[in-house]
């Protein structure tokens, strides 16, 4: 019978999350509170936590879209643009942190290596200590798999600091849910 590694995953998972500073998380939160309008982007799995994310910044009423949408607006100054790259250089990734800077917009990187191409452009980075699908070090867990889960989870912690900053609870975000599916 198979064993299953859920201990490992857990304290991979506390050992990276516990390694985030402080001070990043304010000012990753305060950069998100002072934009004007958000955008969030990903590739593969950190894709799908970029739209998760965006999803709950919508619920608690932000403004906030994820690029490559059709109805996703221009970005200009006052915005963020949120990139979720474990490597930190995705090549589109970064031409679109580029364009976002460019355009007057400050740009926030949650990432394993603050030191990257796209480090280096951002205003504010989330460094998560864990291994990517380029590092096999730094976890047991395939392809970076540690990275996208801390990436989740750490977002979702700054959902519950964000639902008490806005005073939103869940029956409020469950009414800006999406309701035509």
């Amino acid at each position: 019978m198979a064993k299953l590694q859920y201990p490992l995953i857990l304290d991979e998972l506390k050992t990276t999350l516990s390694n985030v500073k402080d001070e990043d998380v304010e000012n990753f939160e305060q950069a998100v509170k002072d934009a004007k309008h958000i955008f969030v982007a990903g590739k593969g799995r950190s894709g799908f936590v970029a739209n998760g994310f965006t999803m709950r910044l919508n619920q608690l009423e932000q403004p906030a879209f994820i690029i490559g949408g059709i109805t996703t607006p221009s970005i200009h100054e006052g915005d963020l643009f949120i990139v979720i790259s474990g490597s930190g250089s995705t090549e589109h990734l970064r031409l679109l942190a580029e364009k976002a800077k460019g355009e007057g917009a400050k740009v926030a990187l949650i990432t394993t290596q603050p030191d990257s191409k796209i480090g280096e452009l951002a205003d504010t980075v989330i460094e998560l200590p864990a291994g990517t699908k380029y590092d096999a070090e730094g976890s047991e867990q395939p392809l970076g798999s540690l990275f996208e889960q801390s990436a989740q989870l750490f977002l979702d912690a700054v959902v519950l600091d964000f639902m008490q900053d806005f005073d939103i609870d869940e029956t409020a975000m469950q009414e800006n849910h999406a309701n035509l599916e």
